[in-house]
């Protein structure tokens, strides 16, 4: 399957289909997993919002957000935690960092935790 084309200008992503998608925070990187565009947001360091993840269809439908979890001991609040960084794992797995040395690993077309840990 081909993976989605798309256009990433600060915090625009633009589309193949010419669909665009502003957001409040500049794009930091995009992983596509499963034909699903996964997008981190930068945000800055003063502001709280761990919710930085989303996920869209190649068409520009939403498909989640990240949830909210608990994460491992760091000192901070875990509204505090953003998340830094998307991979792929060499099981297939999208894996989701965060400041907090918290792993979460999520079913790609959902959003779903499947499990999380401890990276430190």
């Amino acid at each position: 399957m081909e993976e989605p084309g798309y256009i990433i200008n600060l915090k625009t992503i633009t589309l193949a289909n010419g669909y665009s998608l502003d957001f409040e925070y500049p794009i930091l990187e995009t992983v596509i997993a499963d034909n699903v565009i996964i997008i981190v947001l930068d945000i800055p360091f003063e502001i709280n919002y761990n919710r930085n993840i989303f996920a869209i269809s190649a068409s520009g439908d939403f498909l989640w957000r990240v949830s909210e979890t608990e994460v491992f001991g760091c000192g901070l609040e875990s509204n505090s935690c953003v998340y830094i960084s998307a991979i792929i794992n060499d099981d297939g797995e999208l894996v989701l960092f965060n400041w907090c040395s918290t792993a979460v690993i999520v079913d790609p077309q959902t959003g779903d935790i499947l499990r999380k840990y401890q990276t430190k």
